[in-house]
């Protein structure tokens, strides 16, 4: 297990289980989408979200929420709390790491994060769903994406879902499962494009989605003119 003592005053055997979180009275509920199971609850430093990870795509119909033990510092959930840890330190719009763990049984392991909960935030994607957004809203989502590339940070899934939008409309990226620090910069078009069919997903999906060359034409204004 990992913890950040400054955010966690000691562990508690449930710390990392739903069930006692609704025991004890914290527990607000479960978010909407995303892969993983995630749960919001009450803490003493606020509100936290607990993630449970689990496996998409075909392996995850199989094993969904397993994965091979390769050492500590190679589970899912270390390696996210110590990029998440890091990004935050140097002033990235990420939710801060508050602790992670992972359970081995034999050659495979299950893994646990929790994160503060960014108050106000919600995904890019339900905004969509519930009115058009003002193009000052789409450059800021540009520009934050900017950020993280000019950081050389790579987010394996950078999509809608992934991108929030917190009570001043400022953008925040999270599930950085499988991110890292990548010194190349070859991926950096087809992390955008990855970004562009998720919100073309969503606009084709959805009749209320207000989307298109416009709206991408200002991530892309924020994008450039957030280059460091």
């Amino acid at each position: 297990m990992l913890y950040d003592g400054r955010l966690l005053d000691g562990v508690a055997d449930g710390l990392f289980d739903p069930a006692w979180w609704t025991s004890t009275g914290r527990m607000i509920g479960p978010a909407d989408g995303g892969r993983g199971t995630v749960f919001f609850l009450r803490a003493g430093t606020g509100e936290w979200a607990l993630r449970h990870y689990q496996r998409g795509g075909l392996v995850g119909r199989v094993v969904s929420d397993r994965y091979l033990f390769s050492g500590a510092e190679r589970t899912r959930s270390f390696r996210e709390w110590r990029l998440l840890a890091r990004l935050a330190e140097d002033g990235l719009p990420v939710p801060s790491p508050v602790a992670a763990r992972y359970v081995r049984a034999g050659r495979q392991y299950t893994a646990d994060l929790i994160t503060l909960r960014i108050p106000g935030a919600r995904p890019l994607s339900r905004c969509l769903a519930e009115q058009p957004l003002p193009g000052d809203v789409w450059v800021s989502v540009g520009e934050c994406i900017r950020r993280f590339h000019d950081a050389n940070v790579f987010h394996a899934d950078l999509n809608a879902h992934n991108v929030l939008l917190d009570g001043s409309r400022a953008a925040w990226l999270l599930d950085f499962d499988r991110g890292r620090i990548r010194e190349d910069r070859g991926w950096r078009r087809s992390n955008l494009e990855r970004f562009l069919r998720s919100l073309n997903k969503i606009r084709a999906a959805d009749p209320r989605v207000v989307f298109g060359r416009p709206e991408w034409g200002q991530v892309m204004e924020g994008y450039v003119g957030g280059a460091a």
